[in-house]
């Protein structure tokens, strides 16, 4: 079985919205409440899910996670980025990472296809910082608090879509992905 008509297993529109505009086309999707690995691991989690959606639909899955890397933290809260956002959010990020030094921070994203015998990845990271405060209204997630390099300043939040859509992780990872599959 190979990779074509692969559904993208999220339950985020965000995230759906992004990955079609990266790659250019309509994605079938489909939401599925997945198991999630609790663990710092990245790789661990996606591969997990991977697993799991495959299990359920018993065709071509996608499936991809995020990570917010504080590196005053040493890289927490990684892929549990979701609890800390659910537990203080956007704001108490910042507040957190005011007690560092510096501010750095890296996104990253994985994203995995599965046909049930094969998985292939794509992984795509941006440094940059976290903002004082959250800033902007548009994004999801973690998107107020993240600066990346290269986006004059803004954070994911302050950026329109197509302009974060440029410069993202999640890009970063389609691309990837797309290139690993040969244009799937």
């Amino acid at each position: 079985m190979g990779f074509d008509d692969l559904v993208f297993v999220t339950s985020n529109q965000g995230k759906l919205r992004e990955a079609e505009a990266v790659l250019g086309r309509r994605l079938q999707h489909c939401r599925l409440d997945l198991p999630e690995l609790q663990t710092l691991d990245l790789q661990q989690v996606v591969r997990g899910k991977a697993k799991a959606a495959w299990e359920l639909l018993k065709k071509p899955v996608l499936v991809e996670d995020t990570a917010l890397e504080l590196a005053g933290l040493r890289g927490f809260p990684g892929p549990l980025v979701r609890w800390l956002l659910v537990s203080i959010g956007p704001a108490g990020i910042c507040r957190i990472v005011a007690c560092f030094e510096e501010p750095a921070a890296t996104a990253r994203c994985l994203v995995c296809a599965n046909n049930g015998t094969e998985m292939v990845f794509g992984e795509g990271a941006v440094d940059g910082s976290i903002a004082t405060v959250p800033r902007g209204e548009g994004g999801f997630g973690w998107d107020t608090t993240f600066i990346p390099s290269g986006g004059g300043g803004l954070t994911y939040g302050e950026m329109s879509e197509d302009d974060k859509n440029l410069i993202s992780h999640r890009r970063k990872a389609f691309v990837a992905l797309r290139d690993a599959l040969g244009d799937f």
